[in-house]
């Protein structure tokens, strides 16, 4: 035991750090006693890593690229594909949420039939079975149908069917033939052969899950695992990426929506087209029949009048008159679509079926990209409204705007073309006037002829649009091409035995460590003389280790063990504290019971009384006087006694059956301790003793249930305050700071008991070795409340 130093003035303390920490060194002390469960851990993670690398499906990643190409459009200019603005329908930002939409997955997943699925069960895991020689397909489902069927070909031509559960194929189990449409269990379907066999393979014989999904349910789940990006910014190479557990299966599906996709593109272009052609060959039912009308008519008047050729005058004003007609048609075009524009936009709900201005020769640039701008909103709003999107509701907000827009731009058009008319009827207004002057003749032929021309021109004008329809139409090609096909991109990505067998030994490392981690936070029991020292400044005195037995003369029964050295070393150091004083009273005391008060008193006591000083041992715990028991003695009499005035000093002194060791029990218990500790007779007690013994121990009750010890204090030299190991709790240790920097405790020092743990974390050693050979350590066995009374 190292020399403790004089205690300094309360005033010259500092404060120690207030709190409590992690202790590291005692969680390694406890890692390497625990060392088997460290040990088990990473046993158990590292097989559980190594049954997920041995029976965890492989995931494979398969990728492809494809271009979008970029248009040119002549009327509005040439605008980039990745411009927020539309260019051709397309808004190239989109394209991502095209792809991915839940339409264009479920059209990929019906196309390619991957509603239908074989599977074959194992003992540990069951796989899909993909590129098998036969196919099924389900023709229709009804709403109460199964979905699991077991299926076995049985021969060349037959199979078997039976309803899945977990006993196997149970009721219903029947033999069909492969190419017949069967209706079977809610389901009509039929299953294919791929090529005629002359027998059934005998690798395809196993018994295998037939399932059935609907395509609109297995969307969701190619939607989440399918990946699509741009290759990178400023470029028109967009990614797609998937992972699936059967390779084969994936690229096929990359390949069908990629075909998807280009159908998709086409059947958009087409459609405005197809509209485009509807509308003009409407147009043209209503001019034809005007157009062969006014042609007889003129037939008739040449043939009636007699009049091949009109005089110079009448050809003059009539080439001036077909000009001004000319542009009429195209004003009267203008005005069918401007209807027809405005009916559809308040009476359609498909918006993206609209045809464009530049169809039927309106080249205006402002309305035709606020079209364009609606298509691509209107389309995107489709491919995404069957999702909990939320930019769905944003869609048909910039919809409506977009909608009010055409409509004014409308009218705006409307407007200028009114002028137009206007004027161009007051100049024909003035041909007119001018022809008054010719013959009759000749005025009734201009007439006839005016109105053939006029229909004329726009029969050959629609003609013209339709035809140029007709051919945009048939040469229409897909903007969407393969850059890179489907193909699998590397090794299985799932499971990565390395990094399983990684994670597994941290986790079997961090899981055992962190549940040391977890008992030491939890833990709110003082451990060490490092959580004493943390929270107060009371000088640390020494230790006294954990008793084995419930025998509380340890020192006088054992005076050789480790615990008797432990007081020992216990009384050297009070020297420290004690000085050169010949006369000492010790009062032992502690925050609460169990501490072990009694314990330390009577050893210490004892060891004091092994060097030839006589001690007396003094039970100031009147309300519950227990030091008599361990001595055999009695309790009739004793500092209560005294107290009260009903016996004297001699009378209450109990002599033991040890040399220099007398004892002064509590006495009955009395109706009023703390009164009778505050009389002159405590002090007269005090007084007396220390005339007859050299060192008087006095025994507390615990300081922070009643306030007895505080009295005692008053009256002794030196106070030690017991603390015991994982059992007094952190929190009182700043209770007991106040008492000392309060002073209501004086020459007071720190004494940590029932030390059962020792070593690194623990910031205290004992022990005791006889030069003979035989060393007495600190035993582990039961510890309890009782023992420390």
């Amino acid at each position: 035991m190292n020399p403790i130093s004089s205690p300094v003035s309360i005033q010259d303390q500092q404060p120690p750090q207030q709190g409590f920490s992690i202790d590291f060194k005692r969680i390694v002390a406890r890692a390497i006693q625990f060392w088997y469960v460290i040990v088990i851990s990473l046993l158990t993670a590292l097989g559980i890593a190594f049954f997920k690398n041995r029976y965890a499906v492989r995931i494979y990643p398969v990728t492809a690229s494809i271009l979008i190409k970029e248009k040119e459009e002549t009327a509005e200019g040439r605008l980039l594909y990745n411009n927020p603005l539309v260019s051709g329908f397309r808004n190239y930002l989109n394209e991502i949420y095209l792809i991915r939409s839940y339409p264009m997955i479920e059209r990929t997943l019906t196309k390619l039939n991957f509603g239908v699925a074989f599977y074959k069960e194992g003992n540990v895991l069951t796989t899909e079975s993909y590129e098998l020689p036969f196919k099924a397909y389900v023709l229709n489902k009804s709403k109460n149908a199964n979905d699991a069927f077991y299926f076995k070909w049985i021969s060349k031509d037959k199979y078997e069917l039976g309803v899945h559960s977990n006993e196997g194929i149970g009721v219903g189990r029947k033999v069909f033939l492969f190419n017949d449409t069967i209706d079977y269990q809610g389901l009509k379907m039929v299953f294919l052969l791929n090529e005629p066999l002359t027998e059934a393979p005998s690798e395809h014989q196993d018994q295998l899950v037939f399932t059935y999904t609907e395509p609109s349910t297995l969307a969701g789940s190619y939607i989440s695992r399918l990946g699509v990006n741009w290759a990178e910014e400023g470029a028109g190479v967009m990614n797609l990426a998937i992972s699936g557990s059967n390779p084969s299966k994936e690229i096929d599906f990359i390949n069908g929506l990629i075909e998807q996709y280009q159908l998709f593109d086409l059947e958009k272009k087409n459609r405005v087209a197809s509209r485009t052609i509807d509308f003009i060959s409407e147009q043209l039912e209503g001019i034809t029949d005007s157009l062969r009308h006014v042609e007889q008519q003129l037939e008739r008047f040449k043939n009636r009048n007699m009049l091949t050729d009109m005089s110079v005058e009448a050809q003059r004003l009539y080439s001036k008159l077909e000009g001004i007609e000319s542009q009429r048609a195209e004003l009267i075009v203008r005005n069918n679509y401007f209807k027809y524009l405005s009916d559809y936009l308040k009476q359609s709900k498909n918006l993206d079926q609209i045809i464009l201005p530049s169809s039927v020769g309106i080249n205006d640039g402002i309305l035709s990209s606020l079209i364009q701008n609606m298509v691509g909103f209107q389309l995107q709003l489709k491919l995404n409204n069957r999702t909990e999107n939320p930019l769905a509701n944003e869609l048909k907000r910039k919809i409506d705007e977009i909608r009010k827009d055409i409509v004014e731009s409308v009218k705006n058009q409307q407007s200028t073309d009114n002028i137009r008319r206007d004027y161009l009827n007051k100049q024909i207004n003035d041909i007119e006037r001018q022809l008054s002057y010719l013959p009759v003749a000749e005025r009734q032929r201009i007439s006839i002829q005016r109105n053939y021309s006029l229909l004329e021109n726009l029969y050959i004008f629609l003609l013209q649009k339709r035809a140029e329809a007709g051919i945009s139409k048939a040469s229409t090609t897909t903007d969407i091409e393969i850059v890179n096909p489907p193909m699998i991109a590397g090794g299985p990505i799932s499971p990565q035995p390395s990094r399983n067998y990684m994670m597994a030994f941290v986790l079997g490392l961090a899981i055992p460590l962190g549940a040391f981690v977890l008992i030491e936070l939890l833990n709110t029991k003082v451990q060490s003389k490092e959580d004493i020292e943390k929270v107060i400044s009371i000088p640390f005195i020494g230790g006294v280790g954990h008793k084995s037995t419930e025998n509380n003369l340890e020192v006088l029964s054992h005076p050789k063990t480790a615990i008797a050295e432990s007081f020992r070393a216990l009384r050297s150091n009070l020297n420290y504290f004690l000085g050169k004083q010949n006369k000492s009273v010790i009062m032992i005391t502690s925050s609460i019971s169990g501490e072990g008060k009694t314990f330390t008193s009577i050893n210490l006591a004892s060891v004091i009384s092994l060097s030839g000083k006589k001690t007396l041992i003094v039970g100031a715990d009147m309300r519950r006087p227990k030091l008599f028991g361990d001595f055999n003695l009695k309790n009739d009499k004793g500092l209560s006694s005294f107290l009260s005035g009903m016996a004297s000093f001699e009378e209450v002194i109990q002599k033991t059956s040890f040399p220099n060791l007398d004892l002064v029990s509590g006495g009955p218990v009395p109706p009023n301790p703390a009164e009778l500790l505050l009389t002159s007779k405590m002090t007269q007690f005090v007084t007396d003793a220390k005339l007859q013994y050299d060192f008087v121990i006095i025994d507390t009750p615990p300081l922070a249930i009643v306030t007895d010890a505080f009295v005692i204090s008053q009256l002794a030299d030196h106070t030690l305050f017991l603390v015991r190991q994982n059992y007094t709790p952190k929190d009182l240790l700043r209770t007991a700071e106040d008492f000392y920097r309060s002073g209501k405790l004086k020459n007071i020092s720190l004494v940590l008991n029932d030390i059962y743990k020792s070593g690194p974390g623990y910031g205290y050693g004992y022990g005791y070795s006889y030069s003979y050979g035989y060393s007495y350590g600190v035993g582990n066995s039961k510890r309890g409340s009782e023992y420390y009374s």
